[in-house]
């Protein structure tokens, strides 16, 4: 098959504080009016900024600051094989002018998956998306109604599988803790319990409601060892690429005792998707098992489905595992 190298601009408005990227929509060829970030083939003798820079005069009329390299793509055409090299990039000024697109938009992370995408170019999407803070920005925005639509639903299926592999009073970490909901629970329940969450808005409501300091903390800075009996992830790490994922829970795995448990939950599916600007990794029993084998030490006690607890989400299914570290198995 041939192999085909390209360089991609991913051009944002503005590098320190990314909030949108630009997008076109291609006017020619096969894939006419599919959308893609702009770029082009590298030509002899260019390096991968020089042949970025060239493509955008010629695809755009406009100069660009290319960033660093973001991401690499590769991706296999029926023709071809792609190998493309993503860059960051920002306007130096001007105004673009589309030359060979028929159509171009600046998205939002909750504006992403609104254009049909060219197939390579969809594997980028969830690392653009969490670049935005599209995750953290939709619970600070929509906290209030989050907290309403969550704080009553029961999980008492689910508490009741965790914690009879909880010591009493044993220490637990809410892990992505939301409304607090469950901290609150745990707290009532007689178990020294901490809470975290990525978003300042819930971390405020949650202090309320629960009458503990919630700590603003994102999942990857985790750094504790050998600390808590319990950590409860429900449908919070879920928001995390595949990538991530395994680098968080290998965290998580550090900070469990030695017969230390996790429980977590993801929706049940496969593959990752953007939905409102936030990142899902979604799972089924046997994605899961094999996605485990990418984790060092984790080891799945049990899984089991659920049905949504929220009113009118009955149909959305979940997975639901409580893991340990294989080493004490």
């Amino acid at each position: 098959m041939k192999n085909v190298n390209v360089v991609a601009a991913i051009i944002c408005d503005n590098y320190d504080n990314k909030n949108k990227i630009f997008a076109t929509q291609r006017g020619y060829g096969s894939y006419k009016d599919k959308w893609e970030f702009p770029g082009g083939k590298i030509e002899d003798g260019e390096s991968p900024e020089e042949a970025l820079k060239r493509e955008i005069r010629e695809e755009l009329d406009a100069k660009i600051s290319v960033h660093e390299l973001l991401y690499i793509i590769d991706y296999d055409y029926p023709e071809f094989h792609l190998h493309m090299n993503c860059y960051w990039a920002t306007l130096e000024g001007g105004e673009i002018k589309l030359l060979e697109h028929e159509a171009a938009r600046w998205l939002d992370a909750s504006s992403l998956m609104s254009v049909d995408w060219l197939p390579a170019d969809l594997a980028i999407l969830p690392v653009i998306a969490k670049a935005l803070s599209g995750t953290i920005r939709y619970y600070n925005d929509h906290a209030e109604d989050f907290v309403s639509n969550t704080v009553s639903s029961d999980m008492s299926e689910n508490y009741a599988e965790f914690l009879k592999l909880i010591p009493a009073h044993g220490r637990i970490l809410d892990f992505g803790c939301g409304s607090g909901r469950d901290t609150k629970f745990f707290l009532d329940s007689g178990y020294e319990t901490e809470a975290i969450d990525g978003s300042e808005e819930l971390c405020r409501i949650a202090s309320e409601y629960t009458g503990i300091r919630v700590s603003h903390m994102l999942f990857s800075e985790l750094n504790e060892k050998d600390k808590y009996d319990g950590i409860w992830a429900c449908a919070s790490i879920l928001h995390l690429t595949a990538d991530e994922l395994k680098g968080v829970l290998d965290k998580m795995l550090v900070a469990l005792k030695s017969d230390g448990v996790i429980y977590t939950s993801f929706k049940y599916g496969t593959g990752e998707r953007i939905r409102d600007g936030r990142i899902f990794s979604d799972f089924t029993e046997e994605s899961f098992a094999e996605f485990a084998l990418s984790v060092p030490n984790l080891y799945v006690i049990k899984t089991w489905t659920t049905q949504d607890v929220r009113p009118g989400r009955e149909n959305e299914k979940w997975l639901n595992l409580i893991i340990k570290r294989s080493d004490m198995t």
